[in-house]
This record gives C-alpha cells, structure tokens and sequence, in this order.
C-alpha cells in the first residue's frame, strides 16, 4: 500500500472530526463521511481531494 493511501485511511480513522478536515481542507462533509462509513474507496477519490487529504494528514498526524 502507498505512503499517500496509509496516510489518509489514517486520517480517516482518526479522531479529527470531519467537520474539522472539511473547514481546513475544503473537503465537502458527504466526501468525508463516505470515506469514513466505507461507501468510497480512498482508490476512488480525485487527485485533487487526495492530494488535499494526504497534506493534511501530514501536517495533523506527524
């Protein structure tokens, strides 16, 4: 599995809200909540969300 993809499943796992992702990162809530409900797939996000995602992760888990 890539740096990128553990790096976000571990943001997606953890106990930052999703409002708090979606106000820092512009990230829509429904985005979020599927991800994290398990309906969408990390495999399946635009470049863009999973590059926003991966930044944020970053920056809040390291």
């Amino acid at each position: 599995m890539s740096e990128y993809k553990q790096m976000i499943i571990k943001l997606i796992e953890s106990d930052i809200t999703g409002y708090k992702i979606h106000i820092d990162t512009g990230i829509s809530q429904t985005v979020i909540s599927t991800l994290r409900n398990g309906y969408r797939d990390v495999d399946n996000l635009m470049l863009k969300t999973t590059e926003k995602l991966y930044e944020y992760a970053k920056a809040h888990l390291e």
